[in-house]
């Protein structure tokens, strides 16, 4: 009998000795009837028992009802009268079920069934593996037992109750161990200014929506708040490696951040939610889900609002999401998901130590029409939209995905020339004319630009699973082409005049670009034992990237049409081993490659930069019992032609550019751990020591504090009522790894010192499945970030252009918001 490729786990901890079979609990909740996936689940909660059941076993099929006071035994028989499904004890706490008829009894443990095995076989085969958190409370991330590197998975019951509805994905990853954002307009408002990984920065990590890598066409950055919120998300897994064969995406060694979009509810309803709070935030929306034939449907759309922690910026957000999911027969699902986002916001460019020493932690923008600071003059929009059509089946015994999707991403800016400028002397704009002769000056006018950016990714992700020998072939292919266009232009702001150039032409710059992706891979997960399993694998990357410029990017601006090739050959292998049910152990080996952004071949003198490749070594561990889970892991890379931007002396004055930095060594440890000290009462940590340093010196990587560590308590009672008092630290760094001498050589050094801190968030609320006035049940909870109201540097922006002073960005202060809901 072939094995199946996902086991689903139900697993519910309650405080106190294990249960046996002989002295099984009595039940002290009624279950009623229910879909009976639902049903397993509320029993393993309430009896302790571990529950395990093929995926394709109670697909479609609904429990009876079951009494209160029956023995669990007992009450799990009667929850599966009529579907034709038993169980059997594996151990005296954990059953399987099993096909057969309950009324002829549970079947002997020792019967010749499927052994039971939580690993998938195939598990790179989904985009986005699902893993059950061991621990049945409440909890920011757990690392799987399959995992075959250091991995951290956030379930959808943390995204919902421990974040405030319209977080955006970096509030939900940021207590995850190794994991630093910098959001200084508070969670869920504003643009992101930074997500670190290890110390990888945002474009040197994977970022996926199942399994699909995304990104800004030019240099892989991306904006949090443009995309997904917490209202689509399902889950969210982190994997600090590179991964094997099968782990596709253009940064894959610095990890992978693979989101996952909720699944419809199997409970039809309309579910309106609201959201107020701190700094005039407003928002509000409406969920749906609904079953029509053999297609499950979610629909969520929602609109905010928000003066944000600093002042002046006022954002505004819009989003649509739909998804459905298709049962086109017994192993042949189609799921179709849309998203668009649209968010308008005035943006800033951080502040000096003066700005904020005078006017307050929210110095943002400012009302004055007659300086820079302007939040009139300081604007800009996003829109994005992500879709697909997914495909899964099995045809002749391959496990078959499919993906064809298009993604597209607009940022449309006008901004002064300095954000952060309050100094009316520092005004005036020059008008030239055609040949670029100075015409005219304006001295009090605002300067600035508008420019407008966007790319359309058109792709396919094919993947395919086969069961061979021993072990599970894996291949496929990702397929990618994105067409980008930008623009920009000098602007009198305060008139909105054109100024032109003093070298000629309207435009500062004028480009399209294209870049093409291809990587195939195959993987071998070859079954070496009952215990170990070996995973050697191979994925080849090649990326083109053309550029067509009337006017390049560089000064002065001149026609530019270049095209680059690059490609890897990446060679990996993993091996895992169960050390038993409930501990695990895993070495991973691994070479990572990662093209330059199109920026290189634009910039004159850089286009002879190599690509960066690296290797990576992890030792790690995990293990899940009924009171505690944790992992822990060790790792080294070796970076080659590491690619830093820095700023040169030029006739124009400084300007960026890029240069091969030569290497760095990025090592640490990592640990993350959760202990449920009562069924419903949960303790969670993690540290991790992240050294990332320039090769022949001890220069710290720059955004990369080398501890951080998180500290939790989480509660979710069988009552409805849950919460979590969740901290935050992180240590010392620095804003400045290098800069140039006087002969434009590089230097490294450390410079712009941000102190650690330590932040704590913290919520509560009620849920429950049985509203008033006929509703299917409400919730409402309370958020609140940086309960302490600690104020401390988070980042560093860069320097003022006439002044020279460092920019910096800082904690939000605390914010308190309000969450309700009803299932209609």
């Amino acid at each position: 009998m072939r094995h199946p490729l996902a086991f689903r786990i139900a697993l519910a901890l309650a405080a106190g000795a294990s249960f046996s079979a002989a002295a099984a609990p009595a039940s002290t909740t009624a279950i009623a009837a229910m879909p009976l996936a639902q049903a397993l689940d509320q029993f393993a909660r309430d009896t302790g028992w571990q529950v395990v059941y093929d995926a394709d076993v109670p697909a479609g099929a609904r429990s009876a009802p079951a009494p209160a006071g029956l023995p669990a035994e007992r009450q799990l028989a009667a929850l599966l009268r009529g579907t034709d499904l038993t169980y059997r004890f594996v151990t005296p706490t954990t059953v399987q079920i099993v096909p057969g008829n309950v009324h002829a009894g549970r079947v002997p443990a020792d019967t010749a069934l499927p052994p039971i095995d939580t690993r998938d076989p195939a598990s790179d085969l989904a985009p986005v593996s699902v893993h059950a958190n061991a621990v049945d409370t409440l909890a920011p991330s757990a690392p799987p037992l399959d995992a075959t590197q250091p991995t951290s998975v956030i379930d959808e019951r943390f995204i919902r109750d421990g974040l405030r509805f319209n977080a955006n994905f970096d509030d939900i990853i940021k207590y995850a161990p190794s994991i630093t954002v910098t959001s200084p307009e508070g969670p869920g408002l504003g643009k992101n200014e930074g997500i670190s990984l290890r110390g990888f920065q945002d474009g040197q990590f994977n970022i996926t929506f199942d399994g699909i890598p995304f990104g800004d066409a030019s240099d892989l950055h991306h904006t949090t708040s443009a995309y997904f919120n917490n209202h689509v998300l399902g889950q969210a897994e982190i994997d600090r490696g590179p991964g094997g064969g099968s782990t596709i995406g253009n940064a894959t060694f610095g990890g992978t951040i693979a989101l996952r979009s909720r699944d419809p509810s199997d409970e039809p309803g309309i579910t309106p939610y609201l959201t107020v709070g701190s700094w005039n935030t407003r928002a509000g929306g409406v969920a749906a889900d609904e079953s029509i034939g053999r297609t499950r449907i979610f629909a969520d759309v929602s609109k905010e609002s928000s003066d944000t922690y600093l002042k002046g910026t006022d954002d505004k957000r819009d989003h649509v999401f739909v998804k459905t999911i298709s049962q086109l027969g017994d192993a042949t699902t189609l799921t179709f998901v849309t998203s668009y986002n649209r968010e308008h916001q005035n943006t800033v460019q951080g502040s000096t130590r003066d700005e904020i020493d005078r006017f307050g932690w929210r110095f943002g923008l400012g009302d004055d029409p007659g300086v820079q600071n302007y939040k009139g003059a300081n604007n800009a929009a996003y829109y994005s939209s992500f879709n697909y059509l997914g495909i899964a089946t099995t045809l002749a015994g391959w496990e078959l995905d499919d993906k064809v999707y298009y993604n597209s991403f607009d940022h449309w800016a006008r901004k002064a020339a300095d954000a952060s400028d309050i100094d009316p002397a520092h005004n005036g704009v020059t008008f030239y004319n055609a040949k670029g002769k100075k015409v005219s000056t304006a001295a009090a006018d605002i300067p600035g630009k508008l420019s407008d950016s966007g790319f359309h990714a058109f792709g396919n992700v094919l993947r395919l699973g086969h069961d061979f020998g021993p072990g599970t072939f894996l291949t496929g292919i990702w397929l990618e082409r994105s067409l980008d266009a930008r623009y920009q232009y000098p602007l009198d702001l305060t008139t909105g005049e054109k100024t032109g150039t003093k070298y000629g032409p309207i435009e500062n710059y004028v480009l399209s670009d294209r870049t093409d992706t291809v990587q195939p891979y195959v993987q071998y997960d070859w079954k070496a034992t009952d215990d170990i399993t070996v995973s050697p694998g191979v994925r080849y990357s090649e990326v083109t990237r053309r550029i067509d410029a009337p006017l390049n990017k560089v000064s002065p601006p001149v026609p530019l049409n270049a095209e680059a090739t690059y490609h890897a050959t990446l060679p990996s292998i993993a091996i895992h081993d169960r050390l038993s049910d409930s501990w695990s152990a895993y070495a991973q080996a691994a070479k990572g490659f990662l093209a330059p952004p199109i920026d290189v071949i634009q910039v004159n003198g850089s286009r002879g930069l190599s690509p960066e490749t690296t290797r990576n070594y992890q030792l790690g561990t995990a293990y899940a019992a009924r009171e505690l889970t944790f992992g822990a892991d060790v790792y080294y890379i070796d970076f080659s032609n590491y690619i830093s931007e820095t700023e040169v002396a030029t006739d124009n004055g400084k300007e960026n550019t890029f240069v091969n930095g030569g290497g760095a060594i990025y090592k640490g440890a990592e640990f993350e751990a959760t202990w449920a000290l009562t069924h419903a009462l949960s303790l969670y940590g993690n540290a991790s020591y992240n050294k990332a340093t320039y090769k022949g010196g001890d220069v710290q990587i720059a955004g990369t504090p080398k501890v951080t560590a998180a500290l939790g308590l989480l509660y979710s009672g069988d009552d409805g009522y849950f919460g979590s008092l969740m901290g935050k630290f992180l240590g010392h760094q620095y804003g400045v790894d290098n800069t140039t001498d006087d002969e434009g050589n590089l230097v490294f050094h450390n410079d712009e010192r941000i102190a650690g801190y330590f932040s704590v968030d913290a919520a509560a609320g009620y849920r429950t499945d049985k509203g008033p006035a006929g509703t299917k049940g409400f919730s409402i909870s309370v958020d609140v970030n940086n309960l302490f109201n600690v104020h401390k540097f988070t980042g560093y922006a860069g320097t003022q252009a006439v002044s020279g002073d460092p920019l910096y960005f800082g904690l939000p202060g605390r914010g308190i918001f309000l969450d309700l809901s009803v299932k209609l």
